[in-house]
């Protein structure tokens, strides 16, 4: 599903996103994440052995929620799958740190493998 111009805008934006995933347990796990947008796939990164690793490589459906910044009662809710690879994880990381931090990631852990997750959008929906 292509991504429409309205979430396009938010994503583009320096914005923080809530990401949901579902745990082993059956219950969702949220956790804030930054992101892009590369074409159709709204893009995050994260690190192997994290929760939402763990959550996604055991079940890759994920929601995304984005709040808009000028009006907080507005928002949008992405839902849809995430392919993950480790190819490009650093790399991917250091952009989005560009983003939002003018810098390339300064929290890198020795020995942390970064891991580059992909979402593709089956569904979108709008509040307010």
């Amino acid at each position: 599903m292509a991504i429409s111009d309205d979430a396009r805008t938010l994503l583009e934006q320096p914005l923080f996103a809530s990401l949901a995933t579902i745990g082993p347990d059956g219950h969702p796990q949220v956790t804030v994440v930054w992101l892009h947008v590369e074409g159709d796939h709204v893009v995050f990164n994260t690190a192997e052995g994290r929760a939402k690793h763990r959550n996604m490589a055991a079940d890759p459906r994920v929601t995304i929620l984005l709040l808009d910044p000028a009006n907080g009662y507005r928002y949008a809710e992405l839902r849809g799958t995430v392919a993950m690879t480790t190819e490009g994880g650093d790399a991917g990381i250091d952009a989005l740190a560009q983003k939002y931090l003018g810098t390339d990631y300064p929290f890198q852990r020795d020995g942390e493998v970064r891991v580059q997750c992909l979402m593709s959008i089956d569904s979108e929906h709008w509040m307010g």
